[in-house]
């Protein structure tokens, strides 16, 4: 069912999928060694999603009798310039994550692979909503430039996710 370039390119995204999980962890332990632990809580739950999505894909392939390859990922450091930024990261990476799903659905859609450009339309309308959630979260984080009462506000907020 799924050809071999195929079931390589998305074994290939279960190690972008859970080097995701890993750079979130990165942002939760900054945030939780710098004491906005709300944003860390955030974070880990953001991190397990990332993990779930590459165990998604896994489940997809063995379904669809493909080989499956348990990467090794990196492990960024925990070093950024403060929460902004830790968001805007968060954006561009999810940006970056966005375009290797599209390359992905653009091979299923060569290949006539109907079945997996079904499965990809999840994780197609997944970007959508992960980038527009980042998006908000820097606009909020924007508005609150000097008032500390609003950052602590909006850490509740997130801290709620977990």
């Amino acid at each position: 069912m799924v050809g071999k370039k195929m079931g390589e390119m998305l074994n290939e995204q279960v190690k972008n999928e859970w080097e995701s999980e890993f750079i979130y962890l990165a942002m939760m332990a900054w945030c939780f060694n710098n004491n906005y632990d709300g944003f860390g809580l955030w974070m880990l739950k953001q991190a397990g999603e990332e993990r779930e999505h590459g165990m998604k894909i896994l489940r997809y392939l063995h379904e669809a009798d493909s080989a499956l390859a348990i990467p090794s990922v990196h492990a960024p450091k925990p070093e950024f310039a403060g929460i902004e930024d830790i968001f805007r990261q968060g954006l561009a990476h999810e940006q970056k994550v966005t375009k290797m799903i599209y390359a992905l659905s653009e091979r299923a859609v060569a290949d006539k692979d109907f079945t997996t450009q079904q499965f990809l339309q999840w994780f197609i309308n997944e970007q959508l909503e992960e980038e527009s959630t980042f998006r908000g979260i820097i606009a909020k984080l924007e508005r609150i430039k000097g008032a500390p009462g609003g950052l602590f506000m909006l850490e509740a907020q997130l801290a709620q996710r977990a």
